[in-house]
């Protein structure tokens, strides 16, 4: 009987233009993650667009906490 592949973990910090352009990547395998992953995004009060997603990485399974955060600007 063949072992089946033990899913692991991973927060992703990222801006949300990072992630639709799919160059946000898995924190275990590497791959690229992006909107075609399906992402379930996490409701937040007040109806603002939410920070906050979940999604899993189709390579290696992991289950993955996605935080959106504002591109930093250097000055």
């Amino acid at each position: 009987m063949p072992r089946k592949k033990r899913s692991g973990f991973g927060d992703v910090v990222t801006d949300r233009a990072t992630f639709e352009r799919g160059e946000a990547r898995c924190p275990q395998c590497r791959r690229p993650i992006g909107p075609e992953g399906g992402p379930s995004f996490v409701r937040s009060l007040g109806g603002q667009e939410s920070s906050l997603a979940t999604m899993r990485c189709g390579r290696c399974q992991a289950m993955l906490t996605l935080r959106f955060e504002e591109p930093r600007v250097e000055s």
